[in-house]
């Protein structure tokens, strides 16, 4: 990959890794991988592992070869040494700084490397993408924020970036939505205006009310496992909302002689595109996504386009994918309906492949079980809708890779659509569709069932967050305005939510704390964003720097060479993350960082430093370091502020 404006610190570290292709034979990409910090800072600055692929030479010899290929770059300001096995690279700050002060002159800031020409993908980042049937909770905010970030960090690196949100609009938990507005007799804006409610929650609670309903009613027959009291609790609950509304509901699904079989009809019928379900489930679902959209909005999340699973339908796309997938040799019948032996692709397909099983990684031991494409009433399932979906986003958006944000627990319909694009031919589209997938968020005492209406909405979170932030900016500035401080404080809630749901990893868990994520003092998206004020409101003190008078030799400091070197590091750190689709790494690195400036301003004042050479390289750091920061916190979608 290309790096395009990394900087000098970067530039050094390239020139290193022609230099090594060229004298060992290790390609840039390698290189670049292994490349990384010491343990230890008397190391040097960063260590690569030459042993592992000079066993059979000499390193002194190497090195020598190496320093020579670096001035023939004209790379003066990189030293190396060999200690244990690993190449140490230490740059030469003075000479370093030097060449960053002009850059800087010059208007260059530290942001991302960016690919070169030849290798700009067009990418599709598909995420959230949330049954419209109640509000966007924290499972879906992790969603969001995880595949914004991703969206962003890809566009950063010079990508062309295509965000999609696929709208889930024929399954059951639809069809018992759009019963219950039937049912009811009103529009979701009737609801909601009863209700003074958001939309998206006046949809969420007829969702669970007519679903709730549905279930006691198979309770009292013996289908459900739920008891009929658990039911009739639920209920009841529900009930307080508004009794009037909620009797007329559950009196019309009482009604109902087959509550089943009228959710049957409506989604063999919406899937055939009939009237009037197409109008009624169309509407409701329509009423949701707007709700969705002004959440996403606060979150400062944004979609290309929304994709109607029904569009996919009705375009035809499914049912020409059905007919070539009837024609594959791995269809087979399971359980009375028509399915594809995935097993079977796995073995014939992927595993004598050595390229196809690096792409797609089988999980060892685990049975692949038929995925089953049509029920035996016709109708299609999810999944089997997902394989022309996935089809179609390549298609639509001419993409090279498409990246579906989808949590974990849909890691087998996730391998077997992929499996599937192979029974089609689709080899390329099979080997470039990454499933990102990551873990839930609980929340400490709350049990999440949308179906039961319990879950926590990302809007309560959203309000929780900022009132207790509104709290922390009134006392801190209490001469501050009532507006401008809501202002702050909604942009402290949304950094402190989108930054505690992407800083630990996808794939760990995690226990949402409002009062832990919202500190100010460490590990947090408001702790980056009060780093940032306080840089902001030094170079506001100290006025422009001139640059003509910075004195490199003051960043022989050791606090001062290493805020220099960290901050110069972050366009490769940035890359190598967006490359990776690892965004805790650049949460990481950016905490890292607000310690290290944190700790060295708190000893070696900038605006008091008696040496006017030394005092603009300090300002010079304080300036790397708020470019670094407003770049980073861009990326991972935590609004700057320039005031907490």
């Amino acid at each position: 990959m290309g790096y395009v404006d990394g900087g000098p610190l970067v530039d050094g570290l390239l020139a290193l890794g022609h230099c090594i292709k060229s004298t060992i034979g290790v390609d840039n990409n390698t290189f670049i991988k292994l490349i990384e910090r010491p343990p230890r800072e008397e190391y040097g600055d960063f260590g690569f592992p030459l042993l592992r692929f000079t066993r059979d030479r000499g390193v002194e010899g190497v090195l020598e070869g190496l320093s020579n290929c670096l001035r023939g770059y004209s790379i003066d300001y990189v030293g190396l040494n060999v200690v244990k096995g690993f190449l140490n690279v230490r740059f030469d700050e003075v000479k370093l700084g030097g060449i960053l002060v002009k850059l800087l002159s010059s208007g260059w800031a530290p942001g991302m490397a960016r690919v070169g020409g030849g290798e700009v993908k067009t990418i599709v980042v598909e995420h959230t993408s949330a049954n419209p049937v109640h509000p966007l909770h924290m499972g879906h905010a992790r969603n969001a924020s995880l595949g914004d970030t991703l969206a962003r960090m890809l566009k950063a690196r010079g990508h062309r970036v295509v965000r999609r949100f696929y709208i889930n609009d024929m399954g059951r938990q639809v069809a018992v939505l759009a019963l219950g507005f039937k049912v009811l007799g009103l529009s979701p804006e009737e609801v909601a205006l009863r209700l003074k409610a958001k939309i998206d929650h006046a949809v969420g609670w007829v969702y669970a009310l007519t679903h709730t309903t549905i279930d006691l009613i198979l309770a009292r027959r013996g289908v459900v496992e739920e008891s009929v009291e658990s039911l009739a609790s639920t209920i009841a609950r529900l009930r307080e909302r508004d009794v009037e509304l909620a009797d007329r509901l559950i009196e019309g699904v009482m009604k109902l002689e087959d509550p089943e079989a009228e959710l049957s009809r409506i989604m063999s019928r919406y899937e055939a595109g009939l009237e009037p379900e197409r109008s009624i489930v169309r509407g409701v679902a329509e009423s949701t996504i707007r709700g969705f959209k002004e959440t996403l909005d606060i979150m400062g999340v944004e979609f290309d386009y929304w994709d109607w699973e029904s569009d996919i339908v009705w375009s035809g796309l499914l049912s020409r994918t059905l007919d070539e997938l009837r024609r594959s040799t791995y269809i087979v019948k399971h359980k009375d309906a028509l399915a594809l032996d995935v097993a079977r692709i796995a073995r014939e397909v992927v595993e004598p492949s050595r390229e196809l099983s690096q792409a797609i990684r089988l999980p060892r031991g685990f049975e692949i079980p038929p995925m089953i494409l049509v029920r035996s009433d016709g109708t299609t399932l999810y999944w089997t809708r997902d394989i022309a979906y996935s089809i179609y986003k390549f298609e639509n958006s001419k993409a090279d890779m498409v990246v579906n944000v989808i949590a974990g627990e849909q890691r087998l319909p996730q391998l077997q659509i992929r499996l599937a694009l192979l029974a089609l031919g689709k080899v390329r589209e099979a080997v470039n569709m990454i499933h990102y997938d990551y873990e839930m968020v609980r929340l400490p005492g709350r049990v999440m069932r949308g179906r039961r209406g319990e879950y926590v909405s990302l809007d309560e979170v959203l309000e929780d967050a900022e009132a207790r932030a509104l709290q922390e900016v009134l006392k801190r500035n209490p001469g501050l305005g009532v507006e401008e401080a809501r202002a702050i404080a909604r942009k402290i809630a949304v950094g402190a939510i989108r930054f505690s749901l992407v800083q630990p990893g996808a794939l760990k868990p995690i226990v949402f704390d409002v009062e832990k994520v919202l500190n100010f003092e460490e590990n947090t998206g408001p702790y980056l964003q009060y780093t940032y004020a306080r840089a902001h409101n030094i170079l506001e003190k100290h006025g422009p720097i001139d640059f003509s008078l910075v004195d490199p030799r003051a960043y022989s400091d050791s606090l001062r060479r290493a805020l220099l070197i960290q901050t110069l590091t972050y366009p490769l750190v940035a890359a190598k993350a967006a490359d990776e689709l690892r965004p805790e790494d650049l949460a990481s690195y950016l905490l890292k960082l607000a310690d290290t400036f944190n700790r060295w301003y708190q000893r070696d004042s900038v605006i008091h430093e008696p040496d006017i050479g030394a005092r603009e390289a300090k300002a010079v750091l304080v300036k790397l370091v708020k470019d670094v920061l407003s770049s980073g916190l861009e990326i991972l979608g935590v609004p700057v502020l320039e005031r907490m």
